[in-house]
């Protein structure tokens, strides 16, 4: 007989042996709280972290918009790489850092604009950022470079044949086209597909309004939205308005980056902040088969950052510390360069061909970089091949740099002759992204001119918000952007079901 002790041991155990078997599948509880899909406008980097961290994490489904007919934005073209900050990538090469000297980086090159509150968010989850994209969707991210205004080397890329946003995009975009085949359900992807207006309702997101490849207006239905539309540095009109004073300068920016978030969010009463600075990129190649081209191909921040140095081709000197923040060397370039081109020279030894030989390459082919001899190139400029070498060892030998730059890695060889190799490529200054944007707060909502949360349901993240870079923005902070408020969007709307 069965003691009434075995008796009650049993019934626990079939209970929970039940519960185990029959238990509600939570991922299922999380989806079906919204009836309704997530839609998020963009597909860059931003628009790819939130989509993943909703579908993949909290299994909420989603409606991709992008305006091209191609994923990516221009976070497909970062070549240089995502920062973070103690990281395990910098603690495996030795690499002391800190979540605060990051932020004392990023505060400094601000200019005292921006928000602190964001920009200590972006500092303090550089980390998390980075541990996710290599744990998440198995990137390597295991190489360093730094880059101008950065305490330490903190931006990461990976070991391989991908250039770091072209990789990381690409990983990203997969996984959800992948789970979009799957199962149509969670991920709608629409591309060529322009958004043109919000239904907002007693302040909540009822619908979204958008213009489909055909011309034809849709409405997809939703309590919740993320504009991740990007920047406005292709558009003559919005640089005339807000930065005048660029609008003759070539730009890097697809042709999608016109600024469509920033003038929606404006009309419904969201508060847009800094948007007089744009930042211009000290280094956008010239293209010699097309020199008057006004898009340019950024030349990777990395390649300075590398051991990458710049000539003026009016002495065949340096003229400036590379790896300063990105405005004082452009305003360096503006003031002493040629003004009729406003160029320099980017020079590179065989060292940092071989450190970044695939982006190397790809400059080669694209012939948008030379491989050259001291000598040869020396018939380019109005000093000798010997004074040109010693230019080099110079710079590469010296125990004080004559311009203040700390970092001196990869440098020429010591010993330099006329027949050495180096690679040179021509360089302008290039109007590249946009600081300013609409208002967010930490948690990625879109802010009006109130103070307040400009509607229910409504976040924002990448360069269609404002405050995170304030004045100047650091290399690789941009892809960390995206990430961070990306996936913050996303926690958000989690966390409000």
């Amino acid at each position: 007989m069965i003691s009434r002790r075995h008796k009650i041991y049993l019934a626990l155990f079939c209970a929970f042996i039940f519960f185990i078997l029959y238990r509600p599948n939570t991922s299922t509880q999380m989806s079906s709280k919204l009836s309704l899909p997530v839609v998020i406008v963009g597909s860059g980097l931003a628009g790819l972290s939130a989509g993943n961290q909703l579908v993949s994490k909290y299994k909420i489904p989603i409606v991709l918009l992008e305006k091209a007919s191609t994923l990516g934005g221009n976070s497909i073209k970062a070549s240089s790489g995502i920062n973070g900050a103690v990281t395990s990538t910098q603690k495996a090469l030795n690499v002391e850092d800190s979540t605060d000297l990051f932020y004392q980086d990023t505060v400094k090159s601000a200019l005292g604009l921006g928000i602190p509150a964001l920009q200590e968010k972006l500092s303090n989850e550089s980390s998390s950022a980075v541990t996710w994209l290599q744990q998440e969707f198995d990137l390597k991210l295991d190489l360093l470079a730094q880059l101008g205004g950065h305490s330490r080397p903190r931006t990461h890329r990976s070991s391989g044949k991908l250039p770091p946003g072209f990789e990381i995009v690409k990983a990203l975009s997969d996984a959800l086209k992948s789970i979009s085949e799957e199962n149509p359900d969670m991920v709608t992807i629409y591309n060529n597909s322009k958004v043109v207006d919000l239904d907002i309702e007693k302040g909540k997101v009822q619908a979204v309004q958008y213009v489909d490849e055909n011309g034809e207006s849709k409405v997809i239905k939703t309590n919740h939205i993320v504009f991740c539309s990007g920047g406005f540095g292709y558009s003559t009109e919005m640089l005339e308005k807000y930065a005048p004073q660029l609008r003759h300068l070539p730009t890097t920016n697809g042709a999608q980056t016109t600024g469509d978030g920033q003038k929606i969010l404006e009309k419904l009463g969201g508060d847009l902040i800094d948007m007089t600075q744009v930042q211009v990129h000290p280094t956008g190649f010239i293209d010699p088969a097309n020199r008057s081209s006004n898009w340019k191909f950024l030349a990777a921040e990395a390649l300075r950052g590398l051991g990458g140095i710049l000539l003026n081709p009016s002495t065949g000197r340096r003229f400036v510390n590379e790896l300063d923040t990105r405005d004082k060397v452009t305003a360096a370039i503006q003031e002493d360069c040629p003004q009729d081109e406003n160029r320099a020279y980017l020079v590179m030894s065989e060292s940092v061909y071989a450190e970044y030989k695939n982006n190397m390459d790809f400059y080669l082919f694209k012939k948008l970089i030379k491989k050259t001899t001291v000598s040869d190139f020396a018939q380019e400029l109005p000093i000798s091949e010997d004074d040109l070498s010693k230019e080099l060892e110079t710079y590469s030998t010296a125990k004080e740099d004559t311009f203040g730059r700390s970092l001196r890695v990869n440098t020429f060889e010591s010993g330099i002759s006329k027949d050495s190799t180096i690679y040179v490529g021509e360089i302008t200054p290039v109007v590249h992204f946009t600081m300013g944007g609409v208002r967010i707060n930490e948690n990625a909502e879109v802010i009006g001119k109130n103070g307040e949360a400009l509607a229910e349901g409504l976040y924002a993240a990448g360069e269609v918000s404002g405050g995170v870079h304030g004045g100047n923005r650091l290399g690789g902070s941009s892809l960390l952007e995206c990430v961070v408020f990306g996936r913050t969007a996303a926690n958000s709307i989690m966390s409000k079901l």
